[in-house]
């Protein structure tokens, strides 16, 4: 897959996407960030609470430690710009009677909010030629990283992204998808598993994976995904306590 040339319309920036993890260390022009920043601002917002803040972190030392809190992702440490997305109700705080406990619902707008900028702003920084791939989270690390960031309560770091401009070396193929009738139903769901198309889906991840030049493997799709479940599991505590501890009680 080549890189997005820069000017790209938006349904070919679209498209083309392709998480990028290696980067030339050249800096990102400050019109380049303001353009990303502008792609942002202009997200859809829950209610119109603009409950998102972006932190922009180029720290070394930081970056090399968030890069270890989050699975030792050494792009991280190695990228121009790391934005961090959090769900902010402090400014809410100010002139409302909002304070903590908090309820769910601004934890589901504020998750739906940081994915909405998150994506608007790597699609703004593939339009430019530039790449990036996002950051899920810190599992364990979050509390850390929250102290690291000087976040208070009522705010709390849900997404990232690394940001930067692409190797030029480092083209793959697109990484394949579920079968298209697997994503898109009509009027209502319908269960689409069959084992046979998961059979032959789960042969083209793994053709991927052996063929790719970057971190090479021999996994199919459903041997990545059960792999990884168990830790999802163990790190929900630590998350839970931290959510606690900003201010969200109800769970």
């Amino acid at each position: 897959m080549t890189l997005v040339q820069k000017g790209a319309d938006a349904l070919t920036v679209l498209r083309s996407h392709e998480s990028r993890r290696k980067f030339t260390g050249e800096k990102i022009s400050p019109e380049c960030m303001e353009a990303i920043h502008d792609a942002i601002m202009q997200t859809s917002s829950t209610c119109f609470f603009q409950f998102v803040t972006v932190i922009t972190v180029q720290d070394q030392a930081k970056l090399k430690r968030i890069a270890e809190l989050a699975g030792n992702q050494t792009h991280i440490a190695k990228c121009s710009h790391y934005l961090v997305f959090c769900l902010d109700l402090t400014k809410l705080m100010h002139f409302t009677e909002l304070k903590p406990p908090f309820g769910l619902k601004f934890l589901i707008g504020g998750l739906n909010d940081c994915s909405m900028c998150c994506q608007n702003a790597l699609v703004a920084a593939e339009a430019q030629g530039l790449g990036g791939v996002v950051v899920g989270g810190y599992k364990r690390g979050i509390a850390e990283v929250s102290q690291m960031l000087k976040l208070p309560q009522g705010v709390i770091p849900l997404l990232s992204l690394c940001l930067g401009v692409p190797d030029p070396e480092y083209e793959e193929e697109q990484k394949p998808r579920l079968p298209r009738h697997w994503i898109f139903m009509d009027e209502e769901f319908h269960d689409p598993y069959n084992a046979d198309e998961l059979k032959a889906y789960d042969a083209e991840m793994q053709r991927y994976y052996q063929n790719r030049r970057y971190n090479q493997g021999n996994d199919t799709w459903t041997q990545a995904a059960t792999a990884m479940l168990p830790g999802t599991a163990t790190a929900a505590q630590a998350i839970i306590d931290y959510l606690k501890a900003q201010g969200f009680e109800y769970f």
